[in-house]
C-alpha cells in the first residue's frame, strides 16, 4: 500500500454531498458492483468512499483532488497578516491587492475585510517586465515609505499608484508599475499603431527643440507659416523698402541682412554690442540672418514676419482675434503660455494671446507622448503631465493634449527646450521627460537653487556628469520676463505724472513703490534714474 493511501481518512465529506460523511470502503463493496464514480463518471478498482444510504460513491483520485484543493483553500500570504481562505466561486469585486475589479476566484480573510484575486495571490515576487528590461521588478505590498512624499504614477499606464496597494518596483530607476500593468504584453493595440502611421507625423513640428536659440527660431517659423497661410504666401514676396505698420506711428524702413549700423538718417546710434529686440514677438533679431524693419526716429524694430502678420486672424479655439500693440508702460498676460508681455497681442473679449502663441500649430508631436498632441481648450480637473500642477481654467484657455489618453500639458511646458545652460554647471543640462533618461539613480533629486526635493514624476533638468538637478521653475526664475522688452525710455503716464521720463525696467534693488509702498524686488517697474522715483507697472 502506498504511504499516502495508508494515511487516507476513514471518513470524508465531499462537496457534492456535504450533508453526509462518506466512509472509506474496500472493494468489492457488498455484492453490488461499483458501477462508476459519481464525481468523475470513471471506474475504479481500488478503495472508494461511499454511502449506502445515499447510494453515492467517489473514487480515490477525486477524493485526493478535493483534499488538495482543501489544502490550497487555506493560505498564509506575506501580503497579509491573517490566514486567507479560498473562495472557489468566481466573483466580481474590487481587489484589495491590485485595486482593480475583475471576475476571478478569490482569497478572503475571515478576520478583516481583506479580499483579493487568486491571480494576485499567485503573482511572483520578482518579475521581468517587457516595459523595463534594465532590471528585475520586485513586488512590494505597499509603496515604500521613502517614496510617499510625492504622488506616484505607474510607469506603464501613467495612472496614480495607491500607496497602500501592491506594486512592482525598481529602486534603481524609480520604476513603478501596477500589478496588472506589469504583466501586459503590449503597450499599444494594433489600431493605435495604425492610427499613428496614418497621422502624418513627419510633417508635424516636433518638440522639444534643441535649445533656447532653436526655440526662438521655431517660434519665428510658426509666425512665418501663420502669416503665409493667412496672406496666401504673399509673405514670401520681395520685402518693400518702406512700410506703414498698424503698430507704430512712424514709417518703418527695411533693414538689410548683414547690416552692422542703422541707415544714415537714423537719429539714434546703436552700440556694436547692442541686441536688437523685436517689438512684435519680443525676441532677438539676428543681425546676420533676419530681415527686419526699423523706425528711423525711435528704437522700434520688427522681424519681417512680425511686420507682415495680419492685424486680424481667425483662431480655431478663440474665434476672431484683433491685433493690438501694447504701450511701453503696459504689460499684458498671455492666456496661452501664461507669460507677461508687451509686444503684439491678438485678442478679443474672451481671449488674449501674444503673437507667438497665436501662431502655434494646431497639432504637434512631442517626445513625451506616443500620439500627436492637439491644441485643446482646458479640460476640468486635470493636471499637467509635465509639471503635475493643475490646469487653471481661469487663467489659461489653451493647452496641448491627447484626448484618447487624457494626456495634457501646458503650452509653456511643451515649449521647454531639450538642453539649457546654467552658470553653476559647465555642462549642458538635459530635460528629463522620464526617469528612464537617468538610469541607476536610486537617491533623491534635489533642486540646486531652492534645495527642495524634485518630484520624480515631473519634468526637470539634470546633468548626468555632475549629478546636478533643477526643477523647471528654478532653472530660469526670470523666464516670466522673457516676453517683455525692457529698456523703453522717456515714458510719461497720465495717471502718475512725473517731471522726468521713466524707464521700463526690473526692480533689482530693495526699495518701495512710490504708489503702493510695497517692496517687491524682481517686479516690472517704471523708474527714474535721476531722482530714484519708482512705481510698479501694475500701479
Amino acid at each position: 500500500m502506498h504511504k499516502t493511501c495508508s494515511e487516507l481518512p476513514s471518513t470524508f465529506t465531499h462537496s457534492m454531498k456535504p450533508q453526509c460523511p462518506l466512509s472509506l470502503l474496500s472493494r468489492p463493496y457488498r455484492k453490488k458492483l461499483f458501477d462508476h464514480c459519481h464525481a468523475c463518471r470513471g471506474y475504479s478498482q481500488g478503495f472508494i468512499y461511499g454511502s449506502d444510504s445515499l447510494d453515492f460513491f467517489v473514487c480515490l483520485n477525486c477524493v485526493k483532488s478535493e483534499l488538495k484543493s482543501l489544502e490550497d483553500r487555506n493560505l498564509c500570504h506575506p501580503g497579509h497578516n491573517h490566514p486567507l481562505t479560498l473562495v472557489q466561486t468566481p466573483a466580481f469585486f474590487l481587489c484589495h491587492a491590485c485595486n482593480t475589479t475583475a471576475t476571478d476566484l478569490s482569497y478572503i480573510c475571515t478576520k478583516c475585510c481583506f479580499w483579493m484575486h487568486k491571480s494576485c495571490a499567485n503573482a511572483p515576487i520578482t518579475y521581468q517586465s517587457k516595459f523595463h528590461t534594465e532590471h528585475t521588478l520586485i513586488l512590494y505590498y505597499s509603496v515604500p515609505q521613502e517614496y510617499s512624499q510625492f504622488t506616484g504614477f505607474c510607469s506603464i499606464c501613467d495612472e496614480v499608484v495607491n500607496l497602500n496597494k501592491w506594486v512592482y518596483y525598481c529602486a534603481n530607476c524609480r520604476f513603478f508599475a501596477h500589478v496588472k500593468c506589469a504583466s501586459l504584453t503590449e503597450m499599444l493595440s494594433e489600431s493605435d499603431i495604425d492610427d499613428e502611421a496614418d497621422c502624418g507625423e513627419s510633417s508635424l513640428m516636433h518638440f522639444p527643440v534643441h535649445d533656447q536659440a532653436s526655440l526662438h527660431e521655431t517660434m519665428q517659423q510658426c509666425i512665418i507659416k501663420a502669416a503665409n497661410s493667412l496672406l496666401h504666401d504673399s509673405a514670401n514676396a520681395e520685402p518693400l523698402p518702406y512700410i506703414n505698420h498698424w503698430t507704430h506711428k512712424h514709417p518703418l524702413t527695411l533693414r538689410n541682412k548683414n547690416a552692422t549700423t542703422s541707415t544714415s538718417n537714423l537719429k539714434h546710434k546703436l552700440a556694436e554690442t547692442e541686441l536688437l529686440i523685436c517689438d512684435g514677438c519680443t525676441k532677438p533679431i539676428s543681425l546676420v540672418d533676419d530681415i527686419s524693419y526699423e523706425c528711423n526716429l525711435c528704437k522700434f524694430f520688427l522681424h519681417k514676419s512680425c511686420a507682415l502678420f495680419p492685424e486680424e486672424i481667425e483662431h480655431h479655439l478663440a474665434g476672431k482675434l484683433w491685433g493690438v500693440q501694447v504701450d511701453n508702460e503696459q504689460i499684458i498676460y498671455c492666456q496661452g503660455c501664461s507669460h507677461l508681455g508687451n509686444g503684439i497681442f491678438m485678442r478679443n473679449e474672451t481671449a488674449c494671446f501674444d503673437i507667438g502663441c497665436a501662431s502655434l500649430p494646431r497639432i504637434i508631436k512631442h517626445e513625451s507622448h506616443r500620439h500627436p498632441l492637439k491644441q485643446l481648450p482646458y479640460p476640468d480637473d486635470y493636471i499637467c503631465k509635465a509639471c503635475r500642477s493643475e490646469l487653471l481654467t481661469d487663467r489659461e484657455i489653451m493647452m496641448y493634449g491627447c484626448e484618447r489618453c487624457e494626456f495634457y500639458i501646458h503650452i509653456w511646458c511643451a515649449l521647454r527646450p531639450r538642453r539649457v545652460n546654467h552658470r553653476w554647471d559647465p555642462h549642458t543640462l538635459d530635460l528629463i521627460l522620464s526617469l528612464n533618461n537617468v538610469p541607476d539613480h536610486p537617491h533623491e533629486f534635489e533642486c540646486e537653487l531652492c534645495s527642495e526635493q524634485i518630484d520624480p514624476n515631473t519634468w526637470f533638468y539634470h546633468c548626468n556628469v555632475c549629478d546636478l538637478s533643477f526643477d523647471t521653475f528654478c532653472i530660469d526664475p526670470d523666464s516670466w520676463l522673457s516676453n517683455i522688452k525692457l529698456g523703453a525710455t522717456n515714458i510719461h503716464t497720465d495717471s502718475h505724472p512725473h517731471s522726468h521720463g521713466l524707464t521700463l525696467a526690473v526692480n533689482k534693488k530693495k526699495r518701495k513703490c512710490d504708489k503702493c509702498g510695497i517692496d517687491a524686488p524682481g517686479w516690472i517697474v517704471l523708474e527714474c534714474s535721476e531722482c530714484e522715483f519708482m512705481v510698479h507697472v501694475r500701479c
